[in-house]
């Protein structure tokens, strides 16, 4: 391998005004890698949002940050949108379906003609071409051109998509696979059954900040303890759950002064309630002073790898809240003792009171899961991971 790695980053959106998790971890890792060490270009689509795909950004070459970004459109022509979504409510259902219709639905994923042909003239440059997440078209062509070049950086949940063959085959055929934290690893090699022994858990870094959270509040007009849920405010993030579970505490307890803050955007409509707050998408500063403002933080979904939203509420010393079926949350919380978790309205019940009645345990679990972030997150550690990574893979 060169003294200086070329690296190329395959991503179906990208940007700083581009929602979700893996879309933040290509970006963290492209900014955060140091340019004597690594050459770094983003090949990405035109869209911007993830459901209908519309090509708002211009093609070609940019820049962000000082990263190279190579924009292609998503071909609309090839795509039967009808027949995407008929087959992702069969799948989400755990209807019965074949191998053949799990083909099919990955081919009427988003896919980029313009991006793979650019790849297949261009791809022999790199020394290895990283596809986040697994989820999408350009993922799935993309390892077909370079297999052994591809590092995966799946982003696994445990839903229906992670358990189709051709998600397994595809794990099975690039050269390595980049997991953000060991219950992913454990999910991929035991439960889904991927045999490569590329598999490594390097994590993803984040940045330390400052916060004044009686700026947000003063801002906000927010003077009551609040918990904070931020993300995208959709099914699949099981925000109606959440949405359910304050509802429900606050007709059980009348007198509690509480209310419940959503940062973020989707297509769940938030209920009109004089305790529920709807914030909006937020970035840059009014973000983390939100997360510095709030009593707990919750995040109620079942289906993350990760969660960078959990580890920015720790680094705002504030304790969080997870939901007890997601083993990669409940993971960060048993390890860290940065929370607790609940899985229906009592156990949100029992443990928002937990919370309110021991402020000074509430405080130490803020500060027990920030020590965890700096710890075993900040970029150094996992640039290390990353490097290493790397030179086992180089080795295979």
């Amino acid at each position: 391998m060169s003294s200086q790695v070329r690296l190329g980053i395959v991503v179906a959106r990208y940007g700083p005004d581009v929602l979700g998790g893996a879309e933040t971890f290509a970006r963290g890792l492209a900014e955060h890698l140091p340019t004597d060490e690594f050459e770094v270009e983003v090949l990405t689509t035109c869209a911007r949002d993830l459901v209908e795909w519309h090509n708002v950004y211009p093609p070609g070459l940019t820049y962000i940050n000082d990263i190279p970004v190579v924009r292609f459109p998503v071909d609309h022509a090839r795509r039967n949108t009808k027949r995407y979504w008929e087959l992702m409510v069969k799948f989400t259902n755990h209807w019965p379906s074949t191998v053949d219709e799990e083909y099919e639905w990955i081919e009427q994923s988003a896919h980029s003609p313009q991006l793979y042909a650019f790849l297949a003239e261009h791809g022999a440059r790199y020394d290895f071409i990283l596809f986040i997440p697994y989820i999408f078209g350009p993922t799935y062509y993309g390892i077909e051109l370079f297999p052994e070049k591809s590092i995966l950086w799946p982003c696994l949940h445990d839903e229906p998509f992670a358990h189709f063959l051709p998600t397994r085959l595809m794990m099975e055929a690039c050269h390595g696979i980049m997991f953000t934290s060991e219950p992913e690893r454990t999910l991929a090699l035991h439960k889904i059954g991927v045999r490569n022994r590329g598999g490594r858990v390097v994590g993803f870094g984040l940045d330390d900040f400052t916060a004044d959270p009686e700026r947000f509040r003063r801002k906000h007009n927010i003077h009551e303890p609040f918990i904070l849920y931020a993300g995208r405010v959709e099914g699949m993030k099981n925000v109606p759950l959440l949405l359910d579970c304050f509802g429900v505490y606050k007709e059980t307890h009348p007198n509690i002064s509480l209310k419940l803050l959503i940062m973020g955007t989707g297509t769940i409509p938030i209920p009109r309630h004089p305790d529920i707050v709807p914030l909006g998408f937020m970035t840059g500063q009014d973000k983390l002073d939100a997360f510095a403002a709030a009593t707990i933080f919750c995040q109620p979904s079942e289906l993350e790898s990760f969660s960078i939203v959990i580890m920015e509420s720790w680094l705002a010393g504030v304790p969080v809240l997870v939901h007890g079926d997601c083993d990669v949350t409940r993971y960060h919380v048993l390890r860290s003792n940065g929370g607790l978790y609940f899985t229906n309205e009592d156990e949100f019940a029992g443990a928002v009171d937990w919370f309110l009645e021991h402020p000074d345990l509430r405080r130490q679990m803020g500060q027990a899961g920030r020590a965890y972030v700096l710890r075993e997150y900040n970029w150094d550690v996992v640039l290390d991971r990353f490097r290493a990574a790397l030179n086992y893979w180089h080795s295979l």
